[in-house]
């Protein structure tokens, strides 16, 4: 009985030890929003959100930027659907409720900019989208331009060129020490208001609008397990931007900068800049890199416009 007993607490202490990772991985699929959806693919979950217009004249998917999620590009959302765009938000894998790359075996892996475009193809053609993206977004959306260039239009929002990142500087990206030092900033410091508050700041350049944001819709999916050492396995992992190929592309390209994005160097807008030379241009005064949120109805205008 002595000997059960011992057996029985060990199991019922081993349980209680597992619980906080058990809820701590199915946080990332509980439907966060109430239109929510996931596609599943592999070893892969997708979370993305579906903005329905009643009578819709095209659909737009959105895509995040980095350590971002589909609250980012809600507000833009929220103006179009009334203007007859469906659109679709989706978190890339190791962002907001999708999948973490840890939890993927390497034999399991897919590429990011793949597992968007057959979600697109589940949901409609795909020739029938446009897209749209955000920061680190907007690189990913040109790699999808280039494997699907039959979408109707490009859309890029201070986009970030993506740079490969093979070897040496790849192996260290997602080595198990950056992977400890990324979860403990993502899980640890999004808890300190004040820094928090100040990240905001610099990415909306908007004291008021920094000041009434809602914090938790940027800290809230960071602070999921395992968040940061998945960003650092898909940065490593990540399809870099062919800007030979991009260049190349015959798409309507809707191109958006803004004049007071502290993350964007001249480099950075140049290089995108010159492959799109006959790209309809704009640029947001007053905006920050975050200015798909902040100036919402500008940018909507400039959408509706573009497609239209």
């Amino acid at each position: 009985m002595n000997t059960n007993f011992k057996k029985a607490v060990s199991i019922i202490c081993a349980v209680l030890m597992l619980i906080p990772f058990i809820l701590t991985a199915s946080a990332s699929y509980e439907a966060p929003f109430d239109n929510s959806f996931y596609y599943e693919e592999g070893a892969y979950t997708l979370h993305y959100r579906v903005f329905k217009a009643e009578n819709e004249k095209a659909k737009v998917l959105m895509i995040h930027g980095f350590g971002c999620s589909t609250s980012t590009w809600q507000p833009i959302a929220k103006q179009l659907v009334d203007d007859g765009y469906t659109c679709v938000l989706v978190d890339l894998p190791g962002f907001g409720y999708s999948t973490r790359e840890t939890e993927v075996a390497d034999e399991d892996y897919r590429v990011r900019e793949e597992l968007v475009i057959n979600l697109m193809k589940s949901i409609a053609p795909i020739k029938e989208w446009h897209i749209a993206g955000h920061s680190m977004g907007g690189g990913v959306s040109m790699n999808i331009a280039c494997l699907a260039p039959e979408i109707k239009s490009l859309m890029l929002f201070c986009p970030c060129p993506i740079a490969s990142m093979e070897g040496a500087m790849g192996d260290m990206m997602s080595s198990k020490i950056m992977g400890v030092m990324a979860n403990f900033i993502f899980e640890h410091l999004t808890k300190v208001t004040p820094l928090l508050r100040l990240v905001a700041l610099m990415a909306f350049m908007d004291f008021d609008f920094t000041m009434d944001y809602d914090l938790s819709l940027f800290s809230a999916p960071l602070q999921i397990h395992n968040t940061g050492y998945s960003n650092m396995i898909t940065s490593a992992k990540a399809m870099p931007n062919d800007f030979t190929e991009i260049s190349a592309l015959k798409m309507p390209v809707l191109l958006v900068q803004a004049d007071k994005d502290l993350v964007l160097t001249d480099a950075m807008k140049t290089q995108v800049d010159e492959a799109f030379p006959n790209a309809e241009k704009h640029t947001v005064s007053g905006g920050g890199h975050l200015c798909i949120e902040n100036h919402d109805e500008e940018l909507a205008k400039i959408i509706d416009e573009f497609i239209g």
